[in-house]
């Protein structure tokens, strides 16, 4: 297991490492103000995070259609279980979404002292956005992983993308309604509640469907 870990680490493009250097448009366009009454900015935020680390997690995964076979192959020569690799890579999101937050807090550091002097360290340190991102992050690879491997990297990849611009949408509406009842009023009064109950469902759905298809997948 962890060595197919440090694999995912060793084989990802250089030029992905830079992509958290993105979080600058959304800092430099949604403001300053991050405050924990300000749930929309920290949906924002988290929602950027999330994006970052989606990147990382399919551009790991970025292949040809002949070259991912072979990587396959090569990869299943060792002594591991389908099913462990299918672990790793579900663990790895964790990982990629971690390096997408500490990017974050590192850049919004340097910002604080450099453009906005006011943040103050509990503005920085959100928990909100800590686990917000950490939901949005695994619903958006948890969507990534079952395409992948049923219909190759081109059309998880395009879906995700549209995935991620669809959940900003539905996000944005929710917490914008004035005539929010039911199930809407339970997401907007208790977000992380909410996306985390959300975020494991819709996680351990992909996580079997992508064990079924990767398992009964002839490379």
């Amino acid at each position: 297991m962890l060595r197919l870990i440090l694999k995912d680490l060793y084989t990802q493009k250089k030029i992905a490492y830079f992509s958290p250097l993105l979080l600058l448009l959304y800092f430099f366009s949604m403001g300053k103000n991050i405050s924990g009454s300000n749930l929309i900015a920290i949906v924002i935020y988290s929602l950027s995070i999330a994006f970052i680390a989606y990147f990382m997690v399919t551009y790991t995964n970025f292949n040809t259609g002949e070259s991912e076979k072979n990587q396959n192959r090569l990869i299943l020569s060792l002594p591991v279980t389908r099913r462990s690799v299918i672990n790793a890579k579900y663990i790895m999101i964790s990982i990629w979404w971690l390096f997408s937050y500490t990017s974050y807090i590192l850049i919004r550091i340097i910002l604080m002292n450099v453009v906005d002097t006011s943040m103050t360290f509990n503005q920085l340190f959100d928990i909100k956005v800590l686990l917000l991102s950490l939901c949005f992050t695994y619903l958006l690879t948890s969507i990534f992983y079952p395409l992948h491997y049923k219909f190759g990297f081109r059309v998880a990849s395009s879906i995700g993308i549209v995935s991620f611009f669809l959940m900003t949408n539905a996000v944005g509406k929710v917490l914008s309604s004035n005539k929010a009842n039911g199930v809407l009023s339970i997401i907007i009064d208790k977000p992380i509640i909410s996306f985390s109950i959300i975020a494991i469902s819709v996680t351990l759905v992909s996580y079997i469907f992508t064990v079924n298809i990767f398992t009964n997948k002839d490379f």
